[in-house]
């Protein structure tokens, strides 16, 4: 007789659960879906010392975290943590896999049907920041574990609407189970605020890193700062290998994640603007930022072609987007002028977080799609 799974459900990630969406993103979740009931493994792979109180919050919720150290940086140190997350699976009902190197990890256990949580295009988003044309080539080679993900996943979600076309033109086999999970945020921490600054205050929040446009970020804010007298901050995570952003910000001071719920609702608008020459992973992209910024009522300026950030923004009025030129420049700064002197914007920014990145609607999505598996 075969024996029982240990686990109903392993989560596999690379990423650390004691930094940046780590703990906005994946702790939560865990909770979530332990308190939907399920035997939770988690294991991830930590770059610094972790806190105790983190510990204690998974045990407390009844998750089981294998804790695995994260080592160096790089293409080798990669492929030694993609072979060691496929040893450590347990027995387990079914595999979550956040992003590329899990799923393959997990098509090397042969342990469990695997869910493909494609988040961005990994490979392609990395080699499209680096600069090092060996690196480069290195990271696009590595595209090749999305083709292994698709091919072995019992079923997909993805962060955007507008990256499943790309998906399925590009793989010969995608999964047909799937769901759009956009990225989560936690609607009782980061606390709806309608009270707008004065003056007014804008935001950059978390690291920016290649893939976003801060030369087109310092335009916008010299446009806006002819309309009005407005201060840039930076909250600048202590990880970050920038000392400065050099696109307009006045003030930087450091923050931590979990301190983000209690600044956001200082300021009066937030900023995320990428490359929109960023190719086909631009679709895949949902900053968690900017989800961040608008379920506390704030508008906020992107990019235009930015996963499905054309759609909610345009659907609730709640921010700008720019294709890049002078004169649209020129225009979105007047009109996020308008949004912030609207009485009503913040109401419709919480709106559009309510409906689209809650993330206990997320967490369900997923216990859903793990019964159909």
């Amino acid at each position: 007789m075969p024996k029982r799974p240990e686990f109903d459900l392993s989560y596999l990630t690379v990423d650390s659960v004691s930094e940046g969406v780590g703990s906005s993103q994946i702790l939560p979740l865990m909770k979530l879906l332990a308190k939907a009931g399920l035997s939770v493994n988690l294991i991830s792979f930590e770059k610094d010392k972790t806190p105790p109180s983190i510990e204690n919050e998974l045990k407390a919720a009844g998750v089981s975290w294998n804790r695995r150290e994260f080592s160096s940086r790089g293409a080798i140190s990669g492929l030694g943590r993609l072979l060691e997350m496929s040893w450590v699976i347990p027995k387990t009902r079914l595999i979550h896999a956040r992003s590329d190197i899990p799923a393959v990890a997990a098509s090397l256990s042969k342990r469990a049907p695997i869910l493909w949580d494609v988040r961005s295009l990994w490979a392609e988003q990395k080699a499209f920041i680096e600069q090092a044309p060996f690196k480069k080539r290195i990271l696009r080679a590595y595209g090749g574990l999305e083709s292994i993900a698709s091919f072995n996943a019992t079923a997909m979600s993805t962060l955007t609407n507008a990256i499943i076309p790309v998906l399925e033109e590009r793989h010969r086999v995608v999964p047909k189970l799937r769901i759009v999970v956009p990225t989560a945020v936690d609607l009782d921490a980061f606390k709806f605020n309608h009270k707008m600054t004065t003056p007014i205050k804008g935001l950059y929040s978390g690291t920016y890193n290649n893939y976003y446009d801060l030369s087109l970020s310092k335009l916008f804010i010299s446009e806006l700062q002819k309309l009005a007298s407005v201060e840039i901050h930076w909250a600048r995570p202590k990880e970050s290998p920038s000392e400065s952003l050099n696109s307009g910000e006045t003030s930087i001071f450091v923050a931590k994640q979990t301190e983000m719920a209690n600044i956001i609702g200082d300021y009066n608008f937030g900023i995320s603007i990428c490359k929109i020459n960023a190719g086909p992973s631009l679709k895949a992209a949902m900053p968690t930022k900017v989800a961040e910024f608008l379920a506390c009522g704030r508008p906020v300026v992107v990019n235009k072609g930015l996963g499905d950030f054309d759609a909610y923004l345009s659907e609730f009025n709640a921010g700008v987007i720019l294709d890049g030129t002078s004169r649209d420049t020129r225009e979105k700064a007047q009109a996020l002028m308008d949004l912030l002197s609207d009485p009503e914007t913040s109401y419709r920014c919480r709106a559009l977080a309510e409906k689209y990145f809650d993330i206990k609607e997320g967490a369900q999505k997923y216990v859903d799609l793990y019964d159909k598996m």
